[in-house]
């Protein structure tokens, strides 16, 4: 069984809300030990750390952060560099992998079993790296942000022999891997930076541009983030939250479950390419009642006064706008991959609500 160890970096994450307590939380069943470099906090970050009933499992580095290191916010890849340089310096078993999180990334506890084994083909098979999926919320719990500006995914999971590979940049990322040794997960990464307390929010926005640019550029790059988050597209995203994120969702006035708005005793029709198609797992989206129908025994003409009820999973364009169905299969990327089918019915009866 391959051992796995987490590393992250935290500077303020009090003062600007971020989840950290909920992004460690939903990380820590998986690893042995999470590094996390804390820097010069001007908030009680360390006391919540210490608070949290998965301390034991947490190493602490405390850090000063180095604002001179402001152009392309390249403090953030130094301070996860000194998380991984630290674990492995301490972890010297053959085969370990070190798994990255920020602090506004989050977990879903039934993704465990998929990042496990998905983890434990890639070693076995000689890759260097995992990448997964990601869901970006923008501005609320129910909509995810899918046009070009948000990655669709991203490397988390790399193995620590390959001295090689380091964060860079901004840490959205790592360099030092071979192109051809990237192994795609389906377990999804839940983003949640851009939900947040309102002035925190509004705090955080105008303090991490310092990371990235002068003075004498923040005004410039001030409007044309701005701009970028008016240009924000969304879809809407209904229920299946990780649980470790239900208080502070409630917290911030979002409803926790909004999949209780569907009458759980209709029965939603979900037509697909074939009899065989992803069947085992959309029959798992509960709580709903869904009937799987081949697309051979679908007619528009018998279904359309049912179509409030009607998923078609790969719909025809006549059919996208019969059924008003404008969830795309991918996000906008031209490197993001389909959906999984089980998202894909979540986004498509989301819309239902959305």
């Amino acid at each position: 069984m391959t051992k796995l160890y987490g590393f992250t970096l935290l500077r303020n994450g009090v003062k600007y809300d971020y989840p950290f307590k909920e992004s460690f939380s939903s990380l820590a069943p998986l690893v042995e030990k999470l590094y996390v470099a804390l820097g010069d906090s001007e908030d009680v970050s360390e006391e919540a750390l210490a608070a949290l009933p998965i301390f034991p499992k947490i190493k602490l580095i405390r850090t000063m952060w180095d604002l001179s290191l402001r152009e392309g916010g390249l403090i953030m890849s130094e301070q996860t560099n000194v998380a991984l340089n630290t674990l492995r310096r301490e972890v010297k078993e053959e085969g370990a992998w070190g798994f990255y999180i920020q602090a506004d990334e989050v977990i879903h506890e039934s993704d465990y079993e998929i990042i496990k084994r998905d983890i434990e083909r890639a070693h076995s098979l000689g890759y260097e790296a995992v990448r997964f999926r990601y869901l970006h919320f923008w501005q609320t719990h129910a909509q995810i942000a899918i046009n070009k500006k948000w990655y669709p995914s991203e490397i988390r999971a790399i193995r620590l022999s390959k001295s090689t590979i380091e964060s860079w940049g901004d840490a959205q990322s790592f360099r030092g891997i071979d192109a051809d040794k990237i192994y795609d997960s389906d377990a999804y990464i839940f983003h949640y930076g851009h939900v947040r307390e309102g002035d925190s929010y509004r705090s955080k926005k105008a303090d991490i541009l310092k990371l990235y640019h002068r003075d004498g550029r923040l005004k410039k790059y001030k409007r044309r983030e701005a701009r970028y988050d008016r240009q924000t597209k969304c879809i809407a995203f209904c229920g299946f939250h990780p649980q470790v994120m239900k208080e502070r969702i409630l917290r911030l006035g979002d409803e926790w479950d909004y999949l209780n708005e569907l009458n759980k005793s209709t029965t939603y029709y979900v037509v697909v390419e074939d009899e065989h198609e992803d069947e085992e797992k959309l029959d798992k989206v509960k709580p709903l009642c869904l009937e799987i129908i081949p697309r051979e025994k679908f007619s528009i003409l018998k279904f359309w006064k049912e179509r409030k009820r009607v998923i078609i999973m790969h719909p025809r364009m006549h059919e996208r706008l019969l059924f008003w169905d404008f969830i795309p299969e991918s996000m906008h990327s031209p490197l993001a991959r389909k959906w999984d089918a089980k998202m894909l019915l979540r986004l498509k009866l989301s819309s239902r609500l959305g």
